[in-house]
């Protein structure tokens, strides 16, 4: 069903493209426009433009941009149709979905995984095998109303329940397979349960759709927690724990507050910190990292109080500080994890502890290698010359010179001996422009720029010379794929406006279409002045002055009575006259 233009464009006004922007990547006012990193490519300088004026957002580097449709289909890979819904829910607005979208192989596995994670969860809050799973985590404070907003489950020690409810449900075992909810023996190739007697933590992707798991034993059963393996729809690489829903507080503190254990982020939504989200793992991906750095300017560190926990915040932080991020951390006592913690001093104290504690990543650091630096002076060397690289990422003039004393205070060096071994910076580059540039062309593209411009800006003169226009007089490919757009849209626009626009070209003819936007054009450009452009780049004009010379020579060498000059001359006439010249 196609949705009306009245429908779109309320949609398309109701949603402020900086509040959606915003909602993903971490922006910053400059001037009229806002920038951040571009969501679309990597990039340590920011080239991604948002106009609140336009309402229209565009990357400088590689191009892709448009209006909040454009924006949320890339972010989401979703249709038009699906993109103008999501939109429209916020603004109370039921627009029909698409069932043809909904049939792919990713879109079924999306869909199990959601009929497995309600059965999963009605098994531990409403029947006798689940009692057991209950009662733990009700004794470790969990609550029945964050188990049913998480819709945290149980997979029960049962023979093939998992494979019996997929067979029920009328999916295929290849198909749970490949999801990553059944195992496979490869000799005898008959499927069995992956997850059994293990609370079921679902793990969605940033979109919110369920996609996977997090597994914890009961019995004490190793491993302690299982993961869904790699699938089509569930990549580590690519997934951040409650991610979906801690995205808004994110952008709202400009802050990440990064933990190991999902049990743990689960505990924490139960107080008043929601910045949260978790590691699918031990190490951060490439992608992992742009993630971040897209969200938000700070991140805080917050692993459990033991030796893995503290080793991993050592290289994940240096990872982090590297990639352009202010890096925290938050010592949570030895022993002791972050839900160990809010069960045993309460969620005020927890809150308190998030809101005070934050120790720099490499103060943290250097207390921490203190010791074996004081008594180890190779150690002292070697940890000297990594706490010196970590600063050189400290863009902070205050807080470096800080983290500079406090070192060279601890571990009794020369301030100035301490400053000296600090590297220059030089991971960031000069900053783009982000303002849109026009292009110096060679004279016949500039003409036709200027006349689709003039054009643009005028419906009424572009519904007069509409039907002059071919591709003989744009004979630039990409103005003639704009001239076209602009056919249907003026068919349903008065004015126009280039984030309604974007709609109706490719993305990568966006960045062009922009570019002409910004062109000034005479307010009170003529319609003998567009037909001159026409006449001009049609080659009518210059065919005139040509005929008119050669009707002079035809009359010259008929005075001669010169046959043969006369029937050249006379053939060239015919051409100019069947064709035009470029």
């Amino acid at each position: 069903m196609k949705i009306s233009n009245d429908t779109v464009e309320t949609v398309k006004n109701g949603t402020d493209i900086i509040d959606l922007v915003s909602s993903y990547i971490k922006l910053e006012k400059r001037g009229r426009n806002y920038v951040g990193l571009c969501p679309f490519h990597d990039e340590k300088t920011p080239s991604f433009t948002v106009s609140a004026d336009k309402q229209i957002c565009h990357c400088f580097g590689c191009k892709k941009g448009g209006n909040v449709f454009q924006f949320y289909m890339e972010m989401e890979n979703k249709t038009f149709t699906e993109s103008v819904r999501d939109l429209g829910k916020p603004l109370g607005m039921e627009i029909a979905r698409e069932e043809s979208n909904m049939d792919d192989t990713h879109m079924q596995m999306i869909r199990l995984h959601e009929y497995l994670t309600d059965l999963f969860h009605h098994i531990l809050m409403h029947t006798n095998e689940g009692q057991e799973a209950l009662d733990y985590l009700t004794e470790r404070g969990f609550s029945a109303d964050i188990l049913r907003k998480e819709k945290i489950g149980l997979a029960p020690d049962m023979r093939d329940f998992t494979k019996n409810a997929v067979l029920d449900k009328g999916y295929s075992m290849e198909l749970a397979y490949q999801a990553g909810l059944v195992s496979r023996n490869e000799d005898h190739f008959s499927y069995y349960d992956r997850f059994n007697g293990r609370i079921m933590i679902p793990i969605q992707n940033h979109q919110g759709y369920t996609v996977g798991y997090t597994a914890r034993s009961l019995d004490g059963q190793e491993p302690k927690y299982l993961n869904t393996p790699e699938t089509p729809i569930f990549q580590k690489r690519q997934l951040l724990y409650n991610l979906s829903d801690a995205r808004k507080d994110i952008r709202k503190n400009d802050e990440v507050i990064l933990m190991e254990g999902h049990l743990d982020i689960v505990k924490v939504k139960m107080t008043d910190i929601s910045n949260i989200i978790g590691l699918m793992g031990t190490a951060l991906s490439d992608e992992n990292v742009s993630t971040l750095n897209r969200l938000a300017s700070n991140i805080t560190l917050m692993f459990d109080g033991d030796e893995a926990g503290q080793s991993a915040q050592m290289n994940l932080g240096g990872q982090l500080l590297a990639s352009g991020l202010n890096v925290y951390v938050i010592t949570v006592p030895k022993g002791m994890d972050p839900d160990e913690y809010i069960e045993k001093n309460g969620k005020e104290a927890f809150e308190t502890l998030v809101k005070n504690e934050k120790k720099h990543f490499i103060h943290f650091k250097a207390d921490f290698l203190l010791e074996e630096s004081l008594n180890n002076d190779m150690a002292f060397t070697s940890n000297m010359n990594t706490l010196a690289e970590h600063l050189r990422y400290v863009n902070d003039a205050m807080i470096k010179e800080k983290l500079i004393q406090h070192i060279s205070s601890r571990y009794k060096v020369d301030k100035r001996s301490l400053e000296d071994k600090v590297p220059v910076s030089n991971h960031q580059q000069a900053p783009l422009s982000t303002q849109s540039t026009v292009r110096q062309l060679p004279l016949r593209p500039r003409k036709e720029r200027y006349f689709l411009c003039a054009l643009m800006k005028d419906k009424d003169l572009f519904k007069v010379f509409q039907h002059n226009i071919n591709e003989e007089v744009l004979t630039t490919p990409e103005y003639y794929v704009i001239f076209k757009g602009l056919c249907t849209y003026f068919d349903n626009y008065t004015d126009f406006d280039i984030s309604s626009f974007s709609q109706y070209i490719d993305g990568e003819l966006f960045s062009v279409a922009l570019e002409m936007d910004s062109i000034l054009v005479n307010e009170d450009i003529t319609k003998e002045e567009i037909n001159d452009y026409l006449e001009d780049l049609s080659g009518i004009r210059y065919n005139e002055k040509e005929k008119q010379s050669l009707y002079i020579q035809l009359q010259e060498a008929e005075n001669n009575n010169d046959i043969e000059l006369q029937a050249r001359l006379v053939q060239q006439l015919n051409e100019l006259n069947s064709e035009y010249k470029r």
